[in-house]
This record gives structure tokens, C-alpha cells and sequence, in this order.
């Protein structure tokens, strides 16, 4: 299996390609302009006479027919989708390959048609020319930002696609023992094996038991769309309910009246294990994670719930650790970390975070307050 070091380098390769190709879409783009606009110059003008007639059958008289194809080849990814996706269930290996061959290819005809509609604009003989011009300098911004995300989004699927056909001979001839060991509320999947945790063999042994436990079968290829989703969510929501909504989404469970801040962020591999009681919350910059791979034992995969319990709150920059569970009405103070339960109606700080002391009753029917 290739290296983590390795992939990190092909990933860095990816972000250049991306970036050079950027450029120069944004160089040939600039001399097209200069030329039709400005001033003749001379080889950008007998190129484009050249290639001028062929771009505009492809980009105008024959737009319905590849906008119809591309419609067609989503449709056929989703089905892709949704045959990897089950077929998983039963054969793990095949069914991965094939969901995650399906995103690659979402990803890149996604890439496609927002490069082949900006470009469209260009030879659309429906609009006057300062129109066009005028739309291709307001989307050009956006169309940065898309093309950069989608070509390292789709890197990403490469490799994990690259890998997983590379580990068929492992997991069908010598695929590694395991055992699954349950401390409280924590999980521990133990692989035998002297592979990285985060390698295909490791994540499909471990995928098998997340699926018996309900949990989605595609959570490591999730986790990548979970993780930009929160990162959206954290920093651009600006009302709470909002973000609740969109955070249920995602898998986690909130109940009525809970705050969760901005810049907080759930685990993106196993947001699903996350609950939030009425009432309860948490402060600016909360992370929260419910699962582990830094453990003693090499290849071990460890997962628990957090819960926080009704009227808990969690205080800024906080981190609360797998199968922990805040007790109702407590609070836990700014940048602790919370590494095991807390007893209701205390206070807690420090790193790992101990109880402070208990609340007064006062206190305790200030905290337990009904909101209308």
C-alpha cells in the first residue's frame, strides 16, 4: 500500500496540477479577450480563426446534446451509486469499489459541466457580446473556487479508488484477523496486521462492524463530504436553528432549545454517535470527537457516543472525547478536555477536566429554567 508520506506528495502534485491549470485557462482566456477586444495579435488571431469554427459547434450548435449527455452520465453514476453502495453491504470490497469509482465520477463530470458552461457563454450567439463578457467576468471568481476544490476532491477519490483495487489479492487471499473489544461505552476494532489503520484492508475490516451496528457503510468516503459540509456550517451559518438543521443532516441528533456556536465542529467520520439533549450546548470553537485511532495497540479502531445531557453547556474551545457523556445541567469551562463522564449539576474545568464542584440548588433551578 502506498505510504502516507507518498500520498500527502501526490496530493501537493494534485494542488499544483490544479493550480497550473487554472492559470492557464485564466492566461488563454486573457489573450481571447485582448484579441477580440483590444488588439489583433497575430498568433492568438490565426488560432482562433483556426479552431474558432470547431469551439463554436461544440460550445453552441451541439450545447443540447452534451448538456444531454451529461444529464445521462449523472443518471448512470447514481445508479452506480446505489449498486456500490448495497452491493457493499454483502461483498465490502466490490461494492466499495464500485461507490467510490461512482463519486469519482460525479466529481469529475461536475468538473465538466461548469467548465463547459462557463466556456458556453463565450459562444452564445443569444447574447450581445458585452453580456457575455460581463458573465464570464462575474462567474470566473466562483469558477475558481470549484475547479480548485473539484480537481483536489477528485484526487482524493483517485487515490482511495487506486488503493482499494490494489487491496483485492489482500482482502480475497490473506485478509487479516480481528476482534472487536467493548470497554463501557467504547468500541475497540483490533486489527492483526501490520498495515496503517488508514489503509483499505483496515477501513473495510472496520466498516463490516460499523455496518452491524447501523452505521452507514460508506462512513470513510462520507467523512470527506461531512467534513466540508461542517466547515460551511461552523463558519458561514449565522442562526442557530439553522445550523441545528443543517448539523441534523449530517447524522447528529439535537433536541429543542440547543445552542451549538460557530467555528464548532463534530466529528465528520461518525457525527451520527453525537446527541445534544434540549437545552444543552456548546461555545465558539467546540470540538467534538467520537472516534480514535491513536492507541496503544497498533491497527486499532476505537468509537463511542457523546452525549450532553438536557441543560449541559460546553464551554469555548473545549474538546470532548469519545464515550463521554456530560451529565444534565453541568458545565464544563473554556478550552477543557473532557476526557471522561461528568456527574450532573457540576462544573468542570482543566485539561483532562475535573469536577470543580457541585451546583447550588439555587443554581440548579436557574439552570433547569423552562423556555416558552
Amino acid at each position: 500500500m502506498p505510504s502516507v508520506p507518498n500520498k500527502m506528495k501526490f496530493l501537493t502534485k494534485g494542488f499544483v496540477i490544479s493550480f497550473s491549470f487554472l492559470i492557464l485557462n485564466a492566461i488563454f482566456a486573457i489573450l481571447i479577450i485582448t484579441n477580440r477586444i483590444f488588439l489583433s495579435i497575430p498568433y492568438v488571431s490565426q488560432i482562433y480563426n483556426y479552431i474558432g469554427f470547431w469551439l463554436s459547434l461544440i460550445f453552441y450548435e451541439y450545447s443540447l446534446y452534451i448538456f444531454g449527455g451529461i444529464l445521462i452520465a449523472y443518471v448512470l453514476f447514481l445508479v452506480l451509486y446505489v449498486l456500490g453502495y448495497n452491493l457493499a453491504k454483502v461483498k465490502h470490497l466490490s461494492g466499495s469499489i464500485i461507490y467510490v469509482f461512482s463519486l469519482f465520477g460525479f466529481v469529475l463530470i461536475t468538473f465538466i459541466a461548469i467548465n463547459y458552461a462557463y466556456i458556453s457563454i463565450l459562444f452564445n450567439r443569444d447574447l450581445t457580446l458585452n453580456t457575455r463578457f460581463m458573465l464570464l467576468l462575474l462567474f470566473l471568481p466562483i469558477l475558481f473556487a470549484f475547479d480548485l476544490l473539484l480537481i483536489l476532491v477528485n484526487v482524493d477519490f483517485y487515490i482511495f479508488e487506486k488503493d482499494l483495487i490494489k487491496a483485492r489479492k489482500i482482502w480475497k487471499h490473506n485478509r487479516p484477523t480481528y476482534e472487536i473489544v467493548e470497554k463501557g461505552k467504547m468500541t475497540y476494532v483490533n486489527i492483526d496486521t501490520p498495515e496503517f489503520i488508514f489503509t483499505p484492508v483496515p477501513i473495510l475490516i472496520v466498516a463490516k462492524h460499523l455496518q452491524k451496528k447501523g452505521l452507514s457503510v460508506a462512513w470513510f468516503a462520507r467523512g470527506a463530504f461531512n467534513h466540508l459540509f461542517s466547515l460551511i456550517v461552523s463558519n458561514l451559518t449565522g442562526w442557530p436553528r439553522a445550523r441545528n438543521m443543517l448539523f441534523r443532516f449530517m447524522g447528529m441528533k439535537i433536541g429543542k432549545n440547543c445552542h451549538i456556536s460557530h467555528k464548532s465542529f463534530p466529528d465528520p467520520i461518525l457525527p451520527e454517535l453525537i446527541e445534544f439533549e434540549d437545552g444543552s450546548g456548546c461555545g465558539i470553537g467546540v470540538k467534538l470527537i467520537t472516534h480514535n485511532v491513536m492507541n496503544l495497540k497498533h491497527a486499532s479502531f476505537g468509537f463511542g457516543p457523546i452525549k450532553i445531557c438536557k441543560n449541559a453547556r460546553i464551554g469555548a474551545y473545549s474538546l470532548v472525547l469519545p464515550g463521554v457523556t456530560i451529565g444534565e445541567g453541568s458545565i464544563i469551562g473554556a478550552s477543557s478536555v473532557v476526557t471522561e463522564d461528568i456527574p450532573p449539576y457540576s462544573i468542570a474545568a482543566g485539561s483532562p477536566a475535573k469536577v470543580v464542584r457541585q451546583l447550588t440548588e439555587s443554581q440548579k433551578k436557574e439552570v433547569n429554567k423552562e423556555y416558552s
